[in-house]
């Protein structure tokens, strides 16, 4: 054994002395920095693989958006825009390399309610059924009851809005376009201004409202397959009025990593129709996603201030060792040893008490990762507050996903800062003038 790895194992044996306390105070203060990264970083990195799993789940991974139709008054001697007919860029969609499947969809908001109780609004999509169309596949896999049957007039719901409404599959409920019950509004309001009572009470019997009945087919996780209700994309079209258009076009992917590529190619391509707009699914909740990214870098640089406290400790550790060997590392020094030795001696101590409180720590983070969620509900069942919760992270568990990489960078983080703290004071302990220190 070398004989600085020797010395320091030495001065680290076990003591009834404050040096012993100073340092089992050291391995304690890397192994919670050890341990807090490994969660903290653990858990980020699975919340942020777990969001994009949820966002693949139920969202297309590109959609080509086209503009509303123009059914307001025009300029006298304008012409309304030209519509392209969807059908065309279906086409050319199906035939991009790529694409597992390319559907047209039609989406809006509508009331929903169940006999005389109070709606619920809701984002309604409709979209085509059929083997072959890979985004009704994959929301299929969210069923939590019945089928997803988007034949004849049914609708398919969340489990928060059927909880709502208090249906259950093979219920009927009443379904209402938003733009519908605008319309009835303004027509009531002008219904109103009449000043003729009798031309208003005739204008408020013209107000007809029907709305669609839709019988429940099956009810989905709203935790993994989003707040959206389905319904058949015929009963869409006539709900929002598009007579035979729709909304847009849903682009299914076999490599949905790829979709911003692939929006970029139809962008330069020329595949956009004019006014049609292109949002793929990290685009539209770019700003979760980042916000996620941003979190997980300023939680890294936060935790990296425990560490920084480790380190001091064990600087103190070493401070305090070469004050009490002071007449031991003259001794050493009188003898022949070289300024090189001498502060291998105390950086050999620190990092022995690096690789202690790295392993504690990896220990203790695996420890708390592994029953993560048992300590969330006993957490949330203390203290009444659930520290993880499903409305702001989308997200029914804690996930924790380790990466070797982050695990490595700690490691070596921890050690480098340790090895760093005691660098200094052994480099002052080392240059000692031998007499000076056997004198004392």
């Amino acid at each position: 054994m070398p004989a600085s790895l020797f010395l320091a194992l030495r001065y680290l044996r076990p003591k009834r002395s404050l040096v012993s306390v100073i340092t089992l105070i050291s391995v304690l203060g890397v192994m919670l920095g050890v341990g807090v990264l490994v969660v903290v970083m653990s858990v980020f990195q699975g919340w942020q693989v777990e969001f994009k799993k949820l966002l693949l789940g139920f969202e297309p991974h590109v959609m080509l958006l086209q503009p509303p139709r123009h059914d307001g008054a025009l300029p006298e001697g304008a012409q309304p825009p030209p519509r392209v007919n969807w059908r065309d860029v279906l086409a050319d969609l199906r035939a991009r390399p790529g694409v597992v499947s390319a559907h047209p969809l039609a989406d809006g908001m509508a009331a929903i309610r169940l006999g005389g109780s109070d709606p619920e609004g809701a984002e309604l999509f409709g979209l085509q059924s059929g083997a072959d169309n890979a985004l009704v596949a994959k929301l299929s896999r969210h069923l939590k009851a019945g089928g997803f049957d988007l034949n004849d007039d049914n609708i398919v719901l969340t489990d928060k809005t059927a909880a709502k409404l208090g249906v259950q599959p093979g219920d009927t409920v009443s379904v209402l376009a938003s733009d519908t019950i605008r319309q009835m509004i303004r027509d009531l309001r002008a219904a109103e201004e009449q000043a003729d009572a009798e031309k208003a009470a005739e204008a408020r019997g013209e107000i007809v409202v029907l709305p669609r009945d839709l019988r429940v087919t099956g009810i989905l996780r709203g935790d993994t397959a989003g707040e959206r209700c389905y319904v058949p994309l015929d009963v869409a079209q006539d709900l929002f009025g598009l007579e035979g258009d729709v909304s847009g076009i849903g682009v299914e992917l076999a490599d949905p990593m790829l979709a911003e590529r692939f929006a970029e190619d139809i962008w330069n391509s020329g595949g956009l129709p004019p006014g049609w707009d292109l949002r793929t699914w990290s685009g539209a909740h770019g700003v979760m996603l980042q916000s996620v990214e941003n979190q997980q870098s300023l939680m890294w640089f936060l935790l990296v201030f425990i560490m920084l406290v480790a380190a001091i400790c064990v600087m103190n550790t070493t401070i305090t060792v070469t004050v009490q060997k002071r007449r031991e590392i003259g001794i050493l020094t009188a003898l022949g040893g070289r300024a090189g030795q001498i502060t291998a001696i105390f950086l050999a101590q620190a990092g022995i008490v690096a690789v202690l409180g790295i392993v504690l720590g990896l220990a203790g983070g695996g420890l708390v990762l592994r029953f993560r969620n048992d300590l969330r509900a006993l957490i949330a069942e203390a203290t009444g507050r659930d520290i993880f919760p499903q409305d702001i992270y989308f997200l029914s568990g804690i996930p924790s996903q380790i990466v070797p990489g982050d695990i490595a960078s700690i490691c070596a983080l921890a050690v480098a800062l340790c090895l760093l703290a005691a660098l200094i004071p052994a480099w002052f302990a080392a240059r000692v003038d031998p007499a000076v220190a056997l004198r004392e």
